[in-house]
């Protein structure tokens, strides 16, 4: 059983776009928390959403126009009585919906994938979210929501533009990983250490998908030598 240390899960998209950022403050109205320069040519925004983090990644340019299956992040809101849709300027799409809308309490993923009864066995099976309805899996206060399509992406490496992966912050990045691995998922970034701040790996769902496995100092403690 997966070890979660935050209820809820994270969500980070990548553009090249400066004007994504101020969508998501100005328009979108989330709290913007801090900045931090990940890699050369790469700035992480990082805004805050009642303890989902939603990760802006600004690079000077993007390679590509591949897009992940995550089509949209819903956030739940107590004071409205209907939804309330809008994107921002790369067309990444969140809807602002009333609490309890597909299942949504805090915040809802959107994902299409081709065979939804596979993904649901990943995503219950291997990552051990729990399948709360039909095409609806739950990790802590976050909800996933499986779309089934043909054409829907799949079979590639890492997406190029737009909503790019998904974090879940747990106890053991190592043993996760490992356990993840043990039941047929496919690592994606083994293990690695990002300063003194968090561990982390990647694992891809069975169309690309990418979750990161993050164990952060902050939640867990002092982390295992690099």
């Amino acid at each position: 059983m997966i070890e979660i240390v935050k209820n809820q899960l994270d969500v980070g998209l990548v553009s090249e776009d400066p004007k994504v950022v101020d969508f998501w403050r100005d328009e979108a109205g989330l709290v913007f928390d801090h900045s931090i320069p990940v890699v050369k040519g790469q700035v992480q925004y990082r805004f805050d959403e009642r303890g989902t983090v939603v990760k802006v990644n600004v690079r000077k340019k993007l390679n590509g126009d591949q897009r992940s299956g995550i089509e949209e992040l819903l956030i739940a809101r107590d004071d409205l009585d209907a939804p309330s849709a809008m994107a921002d300027p790369d067309g990444n799409r969140v809807t602002f919906v009333p609490t309890g809308t597909e299942g949504v309490t805090q915040i809802g993923v959107r994902i299409a994938v081709p065979d939804r009864a596979r993904t649901m066995a990943y995503y219950r099976d291997v990552l051990s979210f729990t399948e709360e309805a039909p095409g609806r899996a739950r990790c802590g206060d976050s909800v996933l929501l499986f779309e089934e399509r043909a054409a829907a992406p799949t079979g590639f490496a890492q997406a190029q533009r737009g909503w790019l992966y998904l974090t879940v912050q747990i106890r053991d990045c190592d043993a996760e990983t490992a356990r993840v691995e043990d039941l047929g998922g496919e690592v994606a970034v083994r293990p690695m250490n990002l300063g003194e701040v968090a561990r982390m790996a990647m694992v891809r769902d069975p169309d690309g998908n990418l979750l990161e496995i993050s164990q952060r100092a902050q939640l867990t403690g002092p982390l295992p030598p690099a």
